[in-house]
């Protein structure tokens, strides 16, 4: 039996009506941006493919967003998780070094909607698996050597939206984050560098396996006496912190996360800022550039592969980033489709060098920054940027986030479903789970 906690009954006792204004509002926005990546995802390969071979199986209650099928909650909930995944738009956590929002909206608007779920019980859930993931894996880190976020620490995020929405008790709801965190996966960096798409099912499957955690849970069955910190202590690089209670409803990690707007790992981001810089203050001919420099922290200067083969490996890879960024003039979604893949981005991707440095290193984790050098020329440019845009520092304003979820959603569904379910999501009220689906398919 699995005792009550400070985070179980913080999960079993939070409603809509804790919410603060400003919690409410950033949910909204979080909500919008995750769903725009993952209807954005829907079209991409072999998402779609997967997405054909369970609606060949039968249908179900809950909505594939992006496409007219609906499927079995489970399998619903794995492909939206997935197809938000893909693309590398959806939002992020610096403190918890991932992302909490795709790995628990999923589960929890799949378990809402099959349920005719009102928007405030969605809209509390949600917060209580995002403040939940947030807080679990910041206690993680740092991971072992070589785990990818995904996958692991989510898994009790998931459980705990599905719980609140389910309205559990703080005993059950114990038990079942512990059995949650049964169920954390064994991931690997490598896959994102090898370009091995299994990476992108990691936040995917975290689904299935949280509803059941919280199936069992209800069921009677009991987890681990402090299950969360024993499961996961295999994963961290030490001991798992304590996860405060002091500060549950006062402060919002839901709050302290990020956007994105390059369609790249979030490591790559202070390096593509710094070419947008650039490239507003010196004309950059490509032909002319002779080299391009950057300093980064170690962990991005692990992103140095030169020919990237696949979408998901050229996302984890700076000199194919910058190189895409430049003869595209973006980083968005279709600068890394394979029609993207052209000769002279190759090219001019061999004419990129990266490199760690102590500057970077010592500032971590606070500052994630890089240094970007061209040489092009007569002429040595040089931009450095401590803090990549979108989060807390220097933080999007509404109408760029509006931008970004029209230019993911209008080529899938048109104009007025964009502009619909945007309507919906910044409105006052959080809609009930099934109208949301609703607009965001055919």
């Amino acid at each position: 039996m699995t005792a009550p906690s400070p985070l179980s009954t913080f999960v079993a006792t939070l409603s809509s009506d804790a919410l603060p204004s400003d919690v409410r509002d950033r949910a909204g926005l979080v909500i919008a941006d995750t769903i725009g990546s993952i209807v954005a995802g829907s079209t991409t390969e072999p998402v779609r493919t997967l997405q054909a071979r369970y609606a060949a199986r039968g249908s179900g209650p809950a909505s594939v967003l992006g496409t007219n099928s609906s499927l079995p909650i489970e399998q619903a909930a794995t492909l939206n998780g997935t197809a938000g995944t893909v693309l590398e738009l959806d939002e992020g956590h610096k403190r918890a070094a991932g992302h909490p929002s795709i790995h628990v909206l999923p589960a929890v608007l799949a378990v809402a909607e099959a349920d005719d779920g009102s928007g405030e019980d969605l809209l509390a859930a949600f917060v209580a698996g995002y403040e939940t993931a947030a807080r679990v894996a910041q206690a993680c880190q740092p991971l072992a050597d070589g785990y990818h976020p995904h996958g692991v620490w989510g898994v009790v995020g998931a459980a705990a939206g599905v719980a609140n929405y389910r309205s559990l008790e703080a005993e059950t709801v114990a038990n079942a984050l512990s059995i949650a965190a049964n169920h954390a996966q064994h991931t690997r960096f490598e896959a994102a560098l090898e370009g091995a798409s299994v990476r992108d099912t990691y936040a995917g499957m975290v689904a299935p396996d949280a509803i059941r955690a919280v199936d069992q849970a209800q069921a009677g069955f009991t987890g681990l006496e402090d299950g969360v910190r024993r499961h996961l202590e295999s994963v961290t690089d030490g001991a798992i912190s304590t996860i405060s209670a002091d500060d549950f409803g006062e402060e919002w990690e839901l709050c302290n996360g990020y956007f994105k707007i390059h369609a790249a790992c979030r490591y790559t981001h202070p390096v593509l800022d710094a070419i947008d810089e650039l490239e507003d203050e010196t004309a950059l001919e490509l032909t002319a550039i002779d080299s391009i420099a950057v300093e980064t922290y170690p962990a991005a200067a692990g992103l140095g592969e030169q020919a990237p083969q696949t979408r998901l490996e050229a996302k984890f890879s700076i000199p194919f980033v910058i190189a895409t960024r430049l003869v595209h003039g973006h980083a968005g979604k279709d600068a890394f489709e394979p029609a993207a893949f052209k000769e002279e981005v190759f090219e001019l991707a061999t004419r990129v060098t990266v490199n760690a440095r102590s500057e970077f290193a010592d500032a971590l984790p606070d500052s994630r920054g890089a240094r970007v050098t061209i040489e092009h020329g007569e002429t040595e440019s040089t931009i450095t940027v401590d803090h990549a845009r979108g989060g807390g520092t220097r933080p999007f304003n509404e109408s760029r986030l509006h931008e970004k979820f029209d230019s993911l959603v209008t080529p899938v569904l048109g104009d007025s479903a964009a502009e619909r379910t945007w309507a919906l999501l910044r409105s006052e009220g959080m809609p009930d789970a099934r109208t949301l689906c609703e607009s965001v398919t055919p």
